[in-house]
């Protein structure tokens, strides 16, 4: 009853909570990341804004690296999917921004349920 219900909401909504000990990273350690499900199950972040500057903030090193290496303009909602393909493929010797671009792909793997997609990236995870 629950889909029937919610069947006209966005994937942006959060309409249950959701298990986060299923996440293979951890991003409840602040607000800007609380999660939520969506109508289809997914886990999404209450405000994607919010986690998108959190994440700038946290990650921002992995950020730099990202770009600086596979030449993208700075991160922003509207070339996120670039980030999410290739920030887990930094090369650095630096494993402290290595371990960040990981985050960095984890993170949009979640925040990429908000949105409709015709090509998800296949990073893996």
């Amino acid at each position: 009853m629950l889909l029937i219900s919610c069947g006209n909401q966005s994937l942006s909504t959060v309409v249950d909570d959701y298990d986060t000990s299923q996440l293979s990273s951890e991003f409840t350690n602040k607000t800007a990341y609380e999660i939520g499900a969506n109508v289809e199950g997914m886990p999404i972040f209450k405000n994607t804004e919010k986690a998108l500057q959190q994440a700038k903030v946290d990650y921002q090193a992995g950020f730099e690296a990202t770009a600086e290496e596979f030449e993208l303009e700075p991160v922003s909602h509207n070339n996120y999917k670039q980030y999410f393909a290739y920030a887990w493929q930094l090369t650095t010797s630096d494993s402290t921004i290595q371990q960040q671009g990981v985050e960095i792909s984890k993170f949009f793997d979640i925040y990429q349920n908000s949105f409709q997609h015709k090509n998800k990236p296949d990073v893996g995870f």
